[in-house]
């Protein structure tokens, strides 16, 4: 009998301890339903959530008034990452409870992450009167104006959650972030510097990495961005980073090794493709870059940026369908202003052309092929001191580039700078030694400059790249070839 009714003070107590807990929980009560919710929650935390959401279901069976029950099915919703359900949840426990502290920041998150970004700015208002100097509201808050592209205000909301707590390390690093949108790059180093060191993460380190590769400090970048990957080797947008910097410093091999890395991690995805092949397109593997690009696009048919890069690939094929179907709203992007600029080209407007290529410079620097362009749209305007100087800008920043070495040759040849012709073919041959046309240009080069300086060594030279023409099948100057071999023994007669 004794332990009989010990039993019943104790299924007493235990009821009296969870009336107790869900009174606390909220202010609306519905004592019918308190005993679903408080198994829900157990379940909850034990990660069965399908099961919490029998018992809440049966819950909305005996009250449909309880907010509380709404707003665990909310929350299993928002776990789950079913935000369109998380919000239809939390709006009916808002509706109920309008006053509970938590709802209006889970309401606001979830609408934020559905992209209702109108009714979430709404949402973290009332939030705010609810719970001021918040750090969460104020995180959530900033990510809103961020997603609307209001940087200067996410910037403030996010400094204001940091000062609330000094541990919201999210909110420093969005912070730092905003500053690098902003251009207030100092501001940003400065966290992004304290971040990394007192709590280093994949996305602290891949901010720092980016931050410095926007400074143009490549070891740098390359360090944070592999230290990114060594936290976490799918952190797919480090990857990106490596391989803008090894595009940028012109090292093929190392660029492709880079994404291969990531496609075998199985990170295989149109932005991956998209970046491997802007990186390719750096380096002027034209014909690789399009295989990537079209690559993206099956992955995701509709991503713009990769119709772009393709548009362009296009346009250097004298093809501007596609081109004409996307310029007119991306005016800003450098590859629509490079395939305008050859657009122009091809139509006889060589003022226009220069003009838009030398935008497409201003707006990536990397995008080197524009100097290119302007050397041979210079051609055009006869302008032999533009000529010269853009393609010294482009050999130089394409040292392995056997193509643009060759066309320079051809056009120092083409105005009697045949000294400075011998240099750049020369390097054009050791670049393409199978080029018949290189090996045909150089030895016009040599062979004009015999006659300038005759002398035994520069006959046997140009001999000998006339005879290495020969071996690969194409030689255009025959009679040349042999006047060389007549003043050959000439000398060696003598």
């Amino acid at each position: 009998m004794l332990n009989k009714l010990k039993q019943f003070y104790n299924e007493i107590k235990n009821i009296n301890n969870s009336v107790n807990n869900y009174t606390n929980d909220t202010v609306i009560q519905a004592l019918p339903t308190v005993a679903y919710v408080n198994k829900a929650k157990k379940l909850i935390d034990e990660k069965d959530y399908n099961g919490a959401i029998e018992v809440l279901e049966a819950a909305v069976d005996i009250s449909d008034k309880d907010p509380l029950v709404y707003k665990y099915l909310g929350k299993i919703s928002e776990l789950n990452r079913n935000f369109k359900d998380a919000v239809y949840y939390y709006e009916k426990s808002a509706n109920l409870a309008p006053n509970d502290k938590e709802i209006w920041l889970r309401l606001g998150m979830s609408y934020l992450y559905s992209d209702i970004l109108d009714k979430a700015q709404i949402a973290f208002e009332n939030a705010n009167k609810l719970l001021p100097m918040n750090t969460d509201v104020q995180t959530g808050w900033g990510m809103v104006f961020m997603k609307q592209k209001k940087y200067a205000l996410a910037k403030d909301k996010f400094n204001l959650a940091a000062q609330i707590s000094k541990y919201n390390f999210s909110a420093i690093l969005l912070s730092a972030v905003m500053e690098k949108r902003l251009e207030e790059y100092d501001i940003a180093e400065e966290k992004l510097r304290f971040l990394v060191k007192v709590a280093p993460n994949e996305g602290s380190l891949y901010e720092y990495a980016h931050l410095k590769l926007i400074q143009n400090r490549y070891d740098e970048a390359e360090q944070y961005a592999h230290n990114a990957v060594m936290l976490n080797k799918l952190m797919l947008p480090a990857y990106f980073i490596l391989g803008e910097i090894y595009s940028v410093q012109r090292d093929y091999e190392r660029t492709n090794e880079n994404y291969k890395t990531a496609e075998n991690l199985g990170l295989k995805n149109s932005a991956l493709y998209f970046e491997w092949g802007k990186s390719l397109l750096r380096l002027l593997d034209f014909l690789n870059a399009e295989e990537k690009f079209k690559k993206a696009l099956e992955y995701e048919p509709e991503n713009k940026d990769a119709k772009i890069a393709l548009a362009l690939i296009y346009a250097y094929k004298g093809d501007f369908k596609l081109i004409d179907e996307l310029k007119e709203k991306n005016q800003s992007n450098v590859y629509i202003q490079e395939a305008q600029g050859l657009q122009m080209f091809e139509n006889s407007e060589f003022e226009s052309a220069v003009e838009m290529f030398k935008k497409a410079i201003s707006t990536d620097k990397h995008q080197t092929y524009n100097y290119y362009h302007l050397a041979m749209t210079y051609q055009k305007l006869n302008n032999p001191a533009k000529v010269r100087e853009y393609f010294d800008k482009f050999t130089q920043n394409n040292p392995n580039y056997a193509q643009g070495f060759a066309d320079y040759g051809e056009w120092l040849i083409n105005v009697s700078d045949f000294e400075e012709a011998n240099r750049k073919l020369q390097k054009a041959q050791k670049l393409a030694p199978i080029s018949t046309k290189v090996v045909n240009l150089l030895f016009l080069a040599k062979y004009t400059l015999v006659n300038k300086n005759i002398c035994e060594y520069n006959i046997k030279d140009a001999i000998s790249v006339a005879n290495r023409a020969l071996e690969l099948g194409k030689f255009d100057y025959m009679p040349q070839k042999q006047e060389l071999e007549r003043m050959l023994k000439d000398f060696q007669g003598n």
